[in-house]
């Protein structure tokens, strides 16, 4: 077999059967892809582990949209490495962090990178909560302490208003959400610090199809209004 059929095989094994071995191995077929990108994209701001974590993950959210009669999984995932760069600006705020922060942060990034691994996708704040012992409140702070600001501007859709965002009324509708709603919730509400993204950035990171979030919004939204007495 040449490298794009032992790619393809990876990928079907892992496809088949989501399996954390299958995952691995599919991993290390890629490799040298994530390494090639983390060494253009890193620098003195952001350490190169940093950067791989996040290639990992967006790694993660191609293997997800890999459709193999289209591309080859080599050019589907370094296509998808391209919004890497962002990394740059979401992560450089920890350069100038505090030194005990900055040990807190790193210790951060460390958790989450092992809880994707292992639930490959995205931990909610309630996951990392329980992981590291934390409230949710302080992994919000570290949240927000790494991300960059330009997530702030991203639009909020029909039903998340900011008049909910770090209330308490967010915990108990948070609260009542399965995972996968729970991953959509925080990166559509900035709930928690999580970074607010848009639809083609919430794919790549969560990994989820559009179909999958559409039908998360539609149960959170309805969640909000029945919570709200609008239903």
């Amino acid at each position: 077999m040449n490298r794009y059929e032992l790619d393809n095989k990876a990928w079907n094994s892992w496809n088949s059967s989501q399996s954390k071995k299958d995952l691995s191995t599919l991993f290390k077929r890629v490799d040298p892809i994530l390494n090639k990108e983390v060494n253009r994209w890193s620098s003195g701001a952001v350490a190169a582990p940093v950067l791989k974590i996040e290639a990992k993950k967006i790694a993660l959210g191609a293997f997800k949209t890999f459709d193999p009669n289209k591309s080859k999984l080599s050019t589907h995932v370094t296509n998808n490495l391209k919004g890497l760069s962002r990394t740059l600006y979401t992560y450089s705020n920890a350069a100038r962090l505090p030194e005990h922060r900055m040990i807190k942060a790193k210790t951060f990034i460390a958790v989450e990178d092992n809880l994707t691994n292992k639930l490959g996708r995205i931990p909610t704040s309630q996951e990392l909560s329980e992981k590291l012992s934390w409230s949710k409140k302080e992994v919000g702070r570290i949240r927000k302490e790494l991300r960059s600001s330009y997530s702030d501007s991203a639009p909020v859709p029909p039903g998340f208003d900011s008049s909910f965002d770090g209330s308490s009324d967010l915990d108990f509708i948070y609260h009542d959400l399965n995972n996968q709603d729970k991953v959509v919730f925080e990166h559509t509400t900035g709930y928690s610090g999580a970074s607010i993204l848009d639809g083609k950035s919430l794919i790549n990171k969560t990994g989820l199809t559009q179909g999958q979030i559409s039908h998360s919004k539609r149960r959170i939204k309805s969640i909000v209004l029945d919570f709200r007495g609008m239903k």
